[in-house]
C-alpha cells in the first residue's frame, strides 16, 4: 500500500516551530492552543518515525534528523508559499522577511536600519540571520542580501556592491609580536580565515608573489567572530569593507600597510520574480540600492582625499 504524505497542518507546524523560540510562540503564529500544536508535531514525528525535536531542555531544539529533515522540507514549502503569493499577492502587506548572514546584518544593514524607517514609513523588516557559509537559497523570507557571482538562475538580483580584501590586525599580538611592519613577514603570523569562501589567505598571498603560510589558518564560521578574535590578538586577518570597519573604526583593528586587492564574489540583493510585484519588496530593494551607491560614493571620496 503506497504511503500517504504527512497532513500539511503538520509540516507547516514543524516549519514554524524549527524558527521560534519555543513551541508556545509558535502556536501563537498559528492560532492554535500548545496542545493542539503539539498534537501536530507528535503526528508528524508518528509519521515519519523519527524524533524531530530534542525536547529535555527549557526550549525544545532540532535533533540531527530534524535538521536534515528541515533542510530537505524548506524549498518545496518555500515553493508553495511563492507559488500561493504569484496567485493570490497581498498588496496590503508592509511587512517583510529579509534573509542574510548574521555579518552583514550587524555590521552593514542594521546601523542603517535607523535611516530606513526614517525614510520609509509602515514597512516593518523581520531580519532572518544565519551563519555566514549557510546557503540561503532556501527558507521562506522574501529577499534575500547573498554573496556570489549573481549566477542564481531562480532569482532576480542586483549587485550591491564589490569587495576587496586587506591585512588587519590588533596593535599588538597575545605571543608579544607587534602588527607586521613589512607585508613580506605576514606568512610568518598566525592567520585567521573563514570557512566560506575557503582558502582566502592562500590566493591571497599568491596574489601578492608572498610565500605561503607557515601553518595552517585558523578556521571561523563567522567574520565577525574572526574579527573579534583577531582584535584580541589571536592572529592576522583579511578584512573586507564593510563587515570590519567597526573594529577599524574603534581602533582595535589596524590596516599595517594599504595593499588591497580585490576579492572574487560581491553582495547582492535577490529575491523570486513573484515577490519583486510586492510594492514593500520594490521599496526595500530601491532603499538597498542607494544606500550602496551612497557607501561607494562615500568610499570614492575618501580614497581621493587620503590620496591628494
Amino acid at each position: 500500500m503506497k504511503r500517504r504524505a504527512p497532513p500539511w497542518g503538520a509540516i507547516e507546524a514543524f516549519i514554524v516551530a524549527s524558527r521560534a523560540s519555543s513551541f508556545k510562540d509558535a502556536a501563537a503564529q498559528l492560532a492554535l492552543s500548545p496542545a493542539a500544536f503539539s498534537r501536530r508535531i507528535q503526528t508528524l514525528e508518528d509519521h515519519v518515525r523519527v524524533r524531530l525535536f530534542d525536547r529535555a531542555g527549557s526550549s525544545p531544539t532540532l535533533t540531527v534528523a530534524g535538521e536534515r529533515y528541515l533542510q530537505r522540507l524548506q524549498p518545496s514549502f518555500e515553493a508553495m508559499r511563492a507559488a500561493t503569493e504569484w496567485m493570490a499577492p497581498d498588496p496590503d502587506r508592509r511587512s517583510l522577511r529579509v534573509g542574510l548572514s548574521q555579518s552583514f546584518a550587524l555590521s552593514w544593514l542594521v546601523p542603517r536600519l535607523p535611516r530606513f524607517y526614517q525614510q520609509t514609513k509602515g514597512i516593518e523588516l523581520l531580519l532572518q540571520t544565519c551563519a555566514d557559509g549557510v546557503d540561503l537559497i532556501g527558507g521562506a523570507v522574501d529577499v534575500r542580501i547573498l554573496f556570489g557571482c549573481g549566477d542564481w538562475a531562480s532569482f532576480e538580483s542586483r549587485k550591491l556592491f564589490d569587495l576587496s580584501a586587506f591585512v588587519v590586525s590588533a596593535p599588538k599580538l597575545l605571543d608579544g609580536r607587534a602588527a607586521p611592519q613589512q607585508i613580506e613577514s605576514v606568512p610568518q603570523y598566525p592567520l585567521l580565515e573563514l570557512t566560506h569562501p575557503a582558502d582566502q589567505w592562500s590566493g591571497w598571498l599568491a596574489r601578492q608573489n608572498l610565500s605561503p603560510a607557515r601553518r595552517e589558518p585558523v578556521l571561523f564560521d563567522s567574520a565577525m567572530v574572526m574579527y573579534e578574535a583577531a582584535a584580541q590578538g589571536l592572529g592576522l586577518a583579511l578584512g573586507v569593507s564593510p563587515l570590519v570597519d567597526g573594529f577599524l573604526a574603534s581602533g582595535r583593528l589596524r590596516r599595517p600597510f594599504e595593499n588591497e586587492l580585490a576579492m572574487p564574489g560581491a553582495y547582492y540583493v535577490a529575491a523570486l520574480p513573484e515577490f519583486r510585484r510586492h510594492e514593500a519588496v520594490q521599496i526595500f530593494w530601491r532603499w538597498l540600492l542607494a544606500e550602496a551607491a551612497r557607501e561607494k560614493s562615500n568610499r570614492e571620496g575618501l580614497k581621493l582625499v587620503v590620496s591628494q
